[in-house]
């Protein structure tokens, strides 16, 4: 996970640099505004959000010959794309924090854009469950009562063989189509644990699976669950962006131009009632357009006027869907110490603890030092929430040192970020319910000439691939020849 723009209030020591190179220009992206075609029926199309999401169906439309406008309510683009210099020239991301070569539309992406990456390692994490300890490295030495069927094999491998029992796999499930009906109806009201206890899997394999996903994983909804750990289960190609995830955004932006954002812009009306569309913000600037892209979040739909009022299924939707919290403590540490301990990446350890689970996204960085982050989530988020910014940090590393002292040496620096204290989304992930495989359905219908986009209308929430496959639908709603950039290799279809 399923990734918004720099926070109206930053967490201490995030520090603010100067309001988006992506606007002002990315150095090396080297590209002009772009070529615009003869659209034969030319619109003006009012897009709300510049995350991926937005940006995505921005550029694709303007290369259609459409106008495009592009409305962000905060002061920079990126959406939850959103990097954290840590000093000596390494960045963090307090957003989405690694892509993997099972998403074709950004590798795509990141090719046209000409951005170089950095390679990070996938997980060989420690677990820590009911007080035992393991290493992902000796999975014959693991202390719990597994069956003897999930003894000597790694928790990814197993799952993929429970996935495969349930009718499942990690590459169907990305395909844009899934899923299809049988399988909305099958999945839609089971928990991820239920399908794999359904054919064979134990109750510690489903306590590991959750140190090892985070400690939501088995108990989250079957239908969102698979298609996000499809990501992290069906590749080992980690990468991110050097200089900051964030750049990709950055160069979109620069390729749509300057002229075309409206920042610092938040969206109270939206108003079909007329012949156009208009779109009202909150300082008193009004846009008119034929057609309106909203990647507005959900958590925050309830604060939009919308005339004439929302249909019931979109009503339901916006209610029902249910959001994560999710809070990142971000630590720099001397050296990463960790890889003579031969534990590593995405994650490097996860358990029943407080600090739930440690990503190492140094991979090849330059310099030495080592770049981690715990992911909290559900009742940990919860906990670190309740504390005051500045405790934070200490708090979730006095935990970790306590159960797993010799993986860190010397802590240079920590910060904290939680996506449900930024005021524009309240949240992190968006996804249905138990019971709510009907949304699905609902947000790819458009509501008169509003079209919806949004990583969380996906079921790959969290994800920059749900993000520009969902900006790529609503463009094609408006203009079926609307394409993504860099001719990206995929089996999907739209």
């Amino acid at each position: 996970m399923a990734f918004a723009n720099r926070p109206t209030q930053p967490a201490p020591g995030l520090g603010r640099r100067s309001v988006l190179r992506a606007i002002g220009g990315v150095a090396g992206a080297g590209l002009a505004a772009p070529a615009l075609g003869q659209a034969s029926n030319r619109k003006r199309v009012l897009v709300l959000g510049a995350g991926m999401a937005g940006l995505t169906a921005a550029l694709s439309l303007l290369r259609q010959g459409h106008e495009v406008h592009v409305i962000e309510r905060q002061d920079r683009i990126g959406g939850r794309l959103l990097s954290v210099p840590l000093g000596d020239g390494m960045f963090t991301e307090a957003g989405g924090g690694h892509f993997r070569s099972n998403m074709p539309y950004v590798l795509a992406y990141v090719r046209r854009f000409g951005l170089p990456l950095l390679s990070l390692n996938d997980g060989l994490p420690r677990y820590i469950v009911e007080g035992k300890t393991g290493e992902g490295s000796n999975p014959a030495g693991w202390p719990w009562a597994l069956s003897r069927e999930e003894r000597n094999v790694t928790v990814p491998t197993m799952l993929n063989q429970y996935l495969y029992r349930a009718g499942l796999d990690t590459d169907t499930v990305l395909d844009s189509r899934w899923p299809d009906e049988g399988s909305l109806d099958r999945l839609g009201d089971v928990t991820l644990g239920d399908l794999i206890r359904g054919v064979g899997a134990s109750e510690v394999f489903c306590k590991l699976l959750d140190a090892h996903g985070g400690t939501f994983t088995s108990g989250s909804a079957a239908l969102g669950t698979i298609p996000d750990l499809a990501y992290h289960f069906g590749d080992q190609n980690l990468f991110r962006i050097r200089g900051g995830n964030e750049r990709l955004p950055s160069a979109i932006a620069t390729a749509i131009g300057r002229e075309r954002f409206a920042l610092g812009a938040e969206v109270v009306l939206i108003d079909q009632s007329g012949a156009n569309i208009r779109v009202a913000t909150r300082d008193g600037r009004e846009f008119v357009g034929d057609a309106v892209i909203s990647t507005i979040p959900f958590s925050v739909m309830s604060d939009v006027e919308v005339r004439p009022a929302w249909s019931p299924g979109k009503r339901r939707m916006i209610a029902e869907m249910e959001w994560d919290k999710t809070v990142k403590i971000i630590a720099k540490t001397r050296s990463p110490s960790w890889l003579t301990r031969n534990v590593r990446g995405w994650p490097m350890a996860g358990g029943d603890r407080p600090w739930e689970r440690v990503i190492d996204i140094t991979g090849n960085e330059p310099g030495g030092f080592g770049s981690v982050f715990f992911y909290l989530n559900g009742t940990n988020a919860d906990a670190v929430l309740a504390r005051p910014k500045a405790e934070r940090p200490a708090t979730i590393l006095e935990e970790f040192r306590r159960d797993m002292p010799d993986l860190f040496d010397e802590v240079i620096s920590t910060d904290s970020f939680a996506w449900s204290e930024q005021p524009w989304i309240r949240g992190s992930f968006g996804g249905p319910p138990l019971g709510g495989g009907w949304m699905v359905r609902e947000w790819k219908i458009p509501e008169g000439r509003i079209h919806f986009a949004g990583d969380f209308t996906t079921l790959k929430s969290g994800w920059v691939e749900g993000a520009i496959e969902s900006g790529l639908r609503a463009a094609r709603q408006i203009d079926l020849d609307a394409r993504p950039e860099g001719n990206p290799r995929i089996r999907q279809e739209l």
